[in-house]
């Protein structure tokens, strides 16, 4: 094991240097930390560090281990292969990881002694493991794995598919010629996201790892965890290692449902001893169990409304004596994204994480008053961890100039939550009278180049409602000088832009170009109350739209700096959407980019693969509610194209398929308005692989650039 010379991802910088200019192989120079894992003792960190290799054209993935009190960083993992997933076992003694090291048909389950000494792969076989997760005895483990479900395809009869291989499709589907490249659907879902299913599911396991024995406890047609909308793990143990709790949903087309639920299943050993119970008192969407640790309740987060993907989350606790479930946060206005039990012999209390006016801030409530108190503002926690044995947190933070770092986080005891715009108490501490410390550097890498801090401002938008933004001036900015605009807008379009750190959208990579970067949180953002982020739904261009147009207004006339005749706006997604839809109702931008965004709204509604998003914001699909899908679909404006626009788009989007950004192309040729189509064909929602992401960039960004700076020509 390789140890770190300097506290943990130090660097230091020439205090001399004037700052670089920031670009892409800065961008993808940085290391990427995630998926921390505390040890049960409470001293030590395992976590994963990502880095791009662009020899390989790849993003490397690394496991080390980080000292609490020294600050003394170990690499756990310093041979090939990509190892991710660190979980601990209860007594200390293993480290579980997810690695490809030796190509045994994926991703395997390996343990780690923690005294000393090589890892051991415990799984072999395709299908992968996902996120694993020590029983309390410290020998089973509980991890997800791919595996087919399909009546035209019987595995023991399977003669000829080598032990532990990947059965050909053409087997899975039954098809009458091997050769065939068909594939042969009868239900939906049946491409998420960005891959097909092929008539695969995920299903749980549970493996002894002293034996390698393993078996599969949640077999049948149905995805475990869900294929959609869930939590960063959705499955648990029961402290008493007799029952474990998982999500799933129950219903026959998912496509059309958010209907997450939680169940119970009891275990003995690496076998079910009982049948599934549910949990879930409503088929809106639950994730993210966690069981007490006394383990008599089981925690999860639920909505309420069926079929609303974006519902703000409660925090629930069912009781595993009596069945009751009590319900927490029901009028809080802020959506947990997670949560940590706090071990204080003098409070009952779960700390949870939420989305909070262009930041994410940790709170606390009291189990008992069902009281909540806001420990943090105007930072951005990106997750949390609980150390055990006291009443302290881990926490990433970051913001639109700092890669994220890990902090210890000692909270204060807090303030009323602040949930309305303009009321936070001249007073208010740092954070909330908490004690934070900061234990890693990765940042610093950064400090070397410009990098321009996020400044936030309010201004009233439709209705005069008061809506929230950041501006980022130029690298070199200088007073009286004029600077072109660049807009950029995000999806959801229940989703919010933040001061912090973007890796896909990064603000400081359209800064380093010389112009204004501007975001807004207009109507429909998360983190500004519920009725706030419902506006949008059948109304997309309408309160959003003016809500940007008066943000632009604002902007320009409050920031002299930026130069009306020279503006240009980008956005993905639902900000795709937007684009096309200012396309057809403006003609103050410049340039504009649209990537993968909507384009015409009922070709979206019956090839998207989550039907219940469209059906939930339109009101029913079209056949139902036409007359909701005509009112904003951005095709029926092309006539009045006229702004030069570049159109992005993956063929593997499956979420807005790719016949939306060809759509929006032609009609840009049709009207004879400059435009350009750049097309990643192995490349989904996101643009993910480091090459295209650097074409990514630089196509934007030029294209932004080329009108914005030149003539266009």
């Amino acid at each position: 094991m390789a140890k770190a010379a300097a506290r943990a991802g130090k660097t230091r910088t020439s205090k001399s240097s004037a700052p670089k200019t920031f670009d892409f192989a800065g961008l993808m120079g940085l290391e990427r930390i995630s998926a921390p894992a505390v040890s049960p003792d409470g001293r030590r960190v395992a976590f994963v560090v990502s880095k791009h290799d662009p020899k390989e054209n790849k993003v490397r993935h690394q496991i080390r281990s980080l000292d609490l009190r020294s600050r003394e960083i170990e690499t756990l993992t310093p041979g090939p292969g990509n190892h991710m997933a660190p979980a601990w076992s209860p007594d200390g003694k293993w480290l579980a990881f997810v690695s490809d090291r030796d190509d045994q048909h994926g991703a395997q389950l390996w343990l780690l002694p923690t005294a000393g000494g090589e890892a051991r792969r415990v799984t072999s076989g395709w299908g992968g493991v996902g996120t694993p997760i020590f029983a309390p005895d410290s020998r089973r483990v509980l991890f997800s794995r791919e595996v087919v479900v399909s009546a035209d395809y019987d595995p023991k009869a399977d003669k000829q598919t080598p032990a532990g291989e990947e059965p050909a499709r053409a087997k899975v589907m039954g098809l009458v010629n091997e050769k065939s490249s068909a594939r042969v659907i009868d239900d939906l879902l049946f491409r998420p996201w960005d891959h097909w299913r092929d008539r695969k599911r995920s299903h749980l396991f549970i493996v002894d790892v002293v034996t390698g024995k393993l078996n599969d406890v949640t077999p049948g047609d149905r995805d475990t965890p869900p294929v959609s909308l869930g939590s960063e793990r959705d499955f648990a143990w029961n402290p008493n290692g007799r029952e474990i709790a998982y999500v799933s949903n129950p219903d026959k087309v998912v496509t059309r449902s958010t209907n997450n639920s939680v169940y119970r299943l009891a275990v003995k050993g690496i076998a079910v001893a009982g049948e599934p119970v549910r949990v879930s008192n409503t088929d809106a969407c639950d994730v993210h169990p966690r069981y007490s640790p006394d383990g008599r309740k089981l925690f999860y987060l639920g909505m309420t409304i069926p079929g609303y993907e974006a519902d703000r989350l409660r925090i629930k606790v069912y009781d595993l004596k009596n069945g009751a479930t009590r319900v927490y946060l029901e009028k809080f206005e802020r959506s947990p994204m997670s949560f940590e039990f706090v071990d204080d012999d003098d409070e009952n209390a779960v700390m949870f994480l939420a989305e909070d006016f262009g930041r994410k801030t940790v709170y606390i409530l009291n189990l008992d008053t069902a009281q909540v108190r806001q420990l943090t503002h105007g930072t951005f926690n990106g997750l949390i961890r609980a150390i055990p044995t006291s009443d302290m947190l881990l926490v990433t933070r970051e913001t639109a100039c700092d890669p994220p770092d890990f902090y210890l986080f000692a909270p204060g005891w807090g303030v009323t939550p602040i949930t309305k715009p303009g009321t936070v108490p001249a007073d208010m501490p740092p954070d909330a009278g908490a004690s934070v410390r900061r234990l890693t550097h990765f940042g610093d890498a950064a400090k070397s180049y410009a990098l321009p801090k996020a400044e936030e401002f309010w201004y009233a938008g439709a209705g005069g409602d008061a809506v929230h933004g950041f501006i980022i001036k130029p690298v070199g900015f200088k007073p009286g000088k004029k600077y072109p605009l660049m807009l950029l807008i995000h999806g959801g379009p229940q989703g919010a832009f933040a001061d912090h750190w973007h890796w896909r959208w990064n603000y400081q990579m359209f800064a380093a170009s010389g112009a204004v970067v501007a975001f807004f949180n207009p109507r429909g953002s998360t983190g500004y109350g519920d009725k706030f982020k419902e506006q949008i739904s059948a109304d997309w261009g309408g309160r959003c739209y003016d809500d940007i147009m008066k943000g632009v207004d604002h902007l320009l006339a409050t920031f002299p700096f930026i130069d009306a005749k020279r503006m240009g706006a980008a956005g993905a997604s639902f900000g795709g959407f937007m684009i096309n839809w200012i396309l057809g109702h403006t003609d103050r931008f410049k340039a504009l980019v649209c990537h993968d965004g909507v384009f015409f709204a009922e070709t979206m509604a019956y090839t998207t693969d989550e039907l219940w998003f469209d059906e939930y914001e339109h009101a029913g699909l079209p056949h139902v509610n036409r007359k909701a899908y005509e009112k904003y679909s951005a095709h029926r404006h092309v006539a009045n194209f006229k702004t030069p626009t570049l159109v992005v788009h993956g063929a593997r989007d499956y979420r807005c398929p790719e016949s939306e950004g060809i759509g929006v192309f032609t009609a840009l040729q049709v009207m004879g308005v400059p435009s350009r189509f750049v097309y990643f064909e192995d490349e989904g929602h996101w643009i993910l692989k480091p090459a295209n992401a650097q074409v990514w960039y630089h196509e934007v960004i030029g294209w932004l650039s080329k009108w914005l700076f030149g003539n266009g020509k």
